[in-house]
């Protein structure tokens, strides 16, 4: 197995003040919905969550990516979480959520992320799927902030 550590930082506003985004984005089971290609999010008590994505496959890679994290947070404008290791886990992920007030009733939101997922491939083809990877864990990362913030707006606006 190969590993690929990857960080990815992406911002994003929503309109939508501060504390509501900070309590949409604790309620990981709920926010999780957001993440592109998860099959699931299962809590596992003291703000640990076990999250198993679709299988996906690209020429000669085939995955399911699965990693269980815990979260940690200020209950204001910071949330952080971490991989814990545990059985069955293929992936290693790491990042903070930070959030700033955008004027009067906005939010910026920052995600900076460090994934690491076990690929199994074989390592002449390791040069070549890195950049897959990479581009893979940034396009998720913005998808993630897009679905987050349609999301806000659209409970907040309706």
């Amino acid at each position: 197995m190969a590993r690929f550590p990857t960080e990815v930082e992406r911002t994003v506003t929503a309109r939508v003040p501060l504390p509501r985004t900070y309590e949409y984005l604790w309620n990981v089971p709920a926010s999780s919905r957001c993440i592109p290609g998860l099959a699931s999010c299962t809590p596992l008590g003291g703000y640990t969550y076990r999250f198993l994505y679709q299988e996906w496959s690209a020429g000669p890679l085939n995955m399911r990516v699965q990693y269980t994290a815990t979260y940690a947070g200020n209950g204001v404008d910071e949330i952080c979480f971490e991989s814990t290791g545990a059985r069955g886990d293929n992936t290693e992920v790491s990042g903070l959520i930070r959030l700033q007030p955008s004027g009067m009733e906005a939010t910026r939101i920052m995600l900076r992320q460090l994934i690491a997922p076990d690929t199994p491939i074989p390592r002449l083809l390791q040069t070549l799927i890195r950049s897959f990877i990479e581009r893979e864990a940034a396009e998720g990362v913005q998808a993630y902030l897009t679905n987050i913030k349609r999301a806000l707006e659209d409970v907040v606006h309706a």
